[in-house]
């Protein structure tokens, strides 16, 4: 009987060592997860509202004719724009 208790004893150490390791593990576990939760908030945040507005910049290419394109597709999108504002107010004073 003394055998089977000291067994019984010996057993239940060893799954209260199991059960702390694993508690360890979900402490462990928990705190991970609430870094990168963290880390998700921060990086939501900058996408909506980015901090560093100015860390794109322009290239230009060692292409001269691809830049001079890209040049001349902005003064064309700028012209584009001017002419379709023209539009809106001479409707608006035709609709007067």
């Amino acid at each position: 009987k003394i055998r089977d208790l000291q067994r019984q004893l010996h057993i239940a150490k060893g799954g209260q060592e199991n059960v702390d390791d694993l508690s360890r593990n979900l402490i462990q576990a928990q705190k991970d997860l609430l870094k990168e939760k963290v880390k998700v908030e921060a990086l939501t945040d900058e996408l909506e509202n980015p901090m560093n507005v100015h860390r794109w910049r322009k290239l230009e290419g060692s292409d001269p004719d691809a830049y001079e394109m890209i040049q001349k597709i902005h003064i064309l999108q700028k012209r584009l724009l001017l002419k379709t504002e023209e539009v809106v107010k001479k409707n608006s004073s035709i609709q007067e």
